[in-house]
């Protein structure tokens, strides 16, 4: 099935006045298609996609806000028992290869895999951009930090640094990298998930794809480009493998409704079919994510 992502680029040269790429420095950058005011361009080099324009810290902050408050993530942060579980199947991936000291979560949220680790006897601290969020984890006993990552400065080093679904987020990901480095104890190790957009999902997807959600998303990494990302500042990679995330059906849909509607259609009607005694039940789902652990 033919995917822009994957397809030679029909204009090698790109845009002639978009930006060089993060990764690479290339200026081969050919947007692919766009969506909702936003170019996706992707470097003839090494194959990373990105959004142009990149929005603003302030912006992004304004988006988070809002999504906590009324908006996209609302439905995700209410749903804590399910994320819950969800943090409890990651946690029994991650922890292995936990260097002995204590552990950051950065992008926390409202401290689902706080709780899971806690419940643990995990010395656990949490990041995260969103005040309304951060104030729901610490509600719940939790220890957590209101900052972004450009302006933390963590009270003692970390053996371990978690950070899912956030490297695609942030606006410069080689300089954010360079701060959780420095957050790290000797031999500390950071366990990051990106989407891939290698994966089968993106795939057959193609521009529908979740995962492509401008502008929360804003770097696009596959294997090699995540990898190559890491190395690049630092960072070895130990383990790299697909990154489930436990969820019901019903969770899925209702996701989609906001991350999807042209998939979220078709799911509900089929899911409709599905007795609620299944649907409520919690399943890992393939989303299309890596889970990297690296060591500093």
């Amino acid at each position: 099935m033919s995917n822009p992502f994957l397809d030679p680029p029909s204009d090698p040269a790109g845009p002639g006045d978009a930006p060089p790429c993060i990764l690479c420095g290339s200026h081969r950058r050919t947007k692919v298609f766009e969506k909702q005011g936003y170019d996706f361009l992707r470097c003839g080099e090494c194959s990373l996609v990105r959004l142009e324009p990149v929005p603003d810290e302030k912006t992004l902050a304004q988006v988070y806000e809002s999504s906590y408050d009324d908006g996209a993530y609302r439905t995700f942060a209410d749903a804590h028992q399910i994320r819950l579980a969800h943090a409890e199947a990651r946690l029994d991936i991650v922890a292995p290869h936990a260097s002995e000291g204590p552990w950051l979560d950065v992008g926390c949220s409202t401290g689902a895999f706080l709780d899971a680790a806690s419940r643990r006897g995990i010395d656990i601290d949490g990041l995260d951009v969103s005040a309304s969020a951060v104030e729901t984890a610490r509600g719940r006993g939790l220890n957590a930090f209101h900052a972004a990552a450009e302006s933390f400065e963590p009270e003692r080093r970390y053996a371990y640094i978690t950070g899912f679904d956030v490297l695609e987020h942030v606006v410069d990901p080689g300089a954010f990298l360079d701060r959780i480095h420095g957050w790290l104890a000797p031999r500390g190790r950071i366990a990051l998930t990106v989407p891939d957009i290698k994966s089968i999902h993106a795939r057959l997807m193609g521009r529908h794809w979740y995962y492509y959600s401008p502008p929360l998303h804003i770097t696009y990494f596959d294997r090699a480009t995540a990898t190559k990302m890491m190395e690049s500042h630092g960072f070895y990679p130990i383990a790299i493998a697909n990154a489930p995330k436990v969820m019901t059906i019903d969770y899925v849909t209702s996701q989609l409704a906001t991350f999807n509607p042209w998939l979220y259609r078709a799911v509900s009607a089929v899911s409709g079919l599905v007795p609620a005694t299944l649907r409520s039940r919690a399943l890992p789902i393939s989303t299309g994510e890596i889970l990297v652990v690296a060591s500093a």
